[in-house]
């Protein structure tokens, strides 16, 4: 094998391992608001009865800003907490139990069906809404306006695109979902530990 090939192979080893490792590690996520939203009337069985506020969650994942929606009607919301790691988006949210591969794929085509970073407070409340009666329709129901959900899992039935490419949050308050994962301090570093790796090994093969 030739010695760029073998450089080739151990970069895409070196980052592939680094990528591992920073989705491995548990990271801070902050709440700071939700906007644009709407009010809206739900019921979780056994757990809440009221108004919440639904719309596009502003959030700071590992010190990176981003979009995200909650997949988790079943616990509160935290401003600010440590503990969270990234999970497949089939194996999030937590209990009662994870949403599954046909769920996963159902909000991730909702999510390209309906999401825009400068759609409206209506449009933003009813994906949250569309999200959360695919993820717990056992659970969960919505008294009141839907701000439009019904019609989305309406279209949902005939829509033949691909899904967006999500990836879920999960942590000690709430479990989101979030379109990619952030590139935050410590995945530069895990990078920066791939790339001295490959400098390493680009010496030594020179040498050889």
């Amino acid at each position: 094998m030739k010695r760029s090939q073998k450089m080739i192979r151990v970069a895409a080893a070196l980052i592939c391992a680094a990528s591992v490792l920073r989705t491995a590690q548990a990271f801070t996520v902050q709440e700071l608001g939700v906007s644009p939203a709407e009010t809206a009337s739900i019921s979780v069985t056994d757990f809440y009865t009221g108004e919440v506020s639904v719309g596009i969650l502003k959030l700071v994942v590992d010190g990176v800003a981003a979009d995200g929606f909650c997949i988790d009607p079943f616990h509160f919301s935290l401003s600010s907490s440590s503990g969270y790691e990234f999970r497949s988006l089939s194996a999030g949210p937590k209990l009662p139990g994870t949403m599954g591969p046909i769920k996963a794929e159902a909000v991730s085509k909702l999510w390209a069906m309906a999401y825009s970073p400068d759609m409206t407070a209506e449009e933003a409340a009813g994906l949250q809404i569309a999200i959360w009666l695919t993820v717990a329709p056992d659970y969960f129901s919505v008294l009141g306006n839907d701000y439009g959900a019904g019609f989305m899992l309406q279209s949902l039935e005939n829509y033949s695109g691909d899904g967006a490419k999500l990836i879920a949050l999960s942590g000690p308050g709430q479990d989101y979902v979030i379109p990619r994962v952030p590139e935050g301090g410590s995945t530069l570093i895990f990078l920066a530990m791939a790339a001295s790796g490959l400098i390493l090994y680009h010496r030594q093969v020179t040498r050889a």
